[in-house]
């Protein structure tokens, strides 16, 4: 199974259904997110091509260097350890603040999630270096 990246705007997560949290703690299931797919780091921006989960539409977004506003990684009030079965040991979502059409919004995304593990904690740090 090729690793994959899952994604979640924070309106995804603060509206969660119960199912949705139920299923994010069962064996085998996915972390909370809405979105699964690809991440294609570019010089001048990332590109997110997946599935909405949620409609089985088609989803791309893109988010440019410039519109990045903050990285974050680790849980917080929104996303919080609650929202996870593995309670924090093996991996933490990675927070991208950014304004696009002069809305502040904030996406959480979990690279290349395989079994339980995550690298966001090393994509962290690639995107801190590749924003600079």
């Amino acid at each position: 199974m090729e690793p994959i990246t899952l994604w979640a705007f924070e309106e995804d997560i603060l509206s969660r259904s119960w199912l949705d949290w139920i299923t994010a703690h069962i064996s085998l299931g996915m972390p909370l997110h809405r979105y699964e797919g690809q991440l294609n780091v570019l010089p001048d921006k990332l590109n997110f091509v997946g599935i909405d989960k949620k409609t089985g539409n088609e989803f791309i977004l893109d988010i440019y260097k410039y519109q990045i506003e903050q990285l974050y990684l680790g849980f917080d009030e929104s996303y919080n350890v609650a929202e996870t079965r593995g309670i924090g040991l093996w991996w933490q979502p990675l927070r991208l603040t950014f304004t696009q059409n002069d809305e502040e919004e904030k996406l959480y995304v979990i690279t290349n999630y395989n079994f339980g593990r995550s690298d966001n904690k090393d994509f962290f740090e690639y995107l801190q270096n590749w924003l600079s």
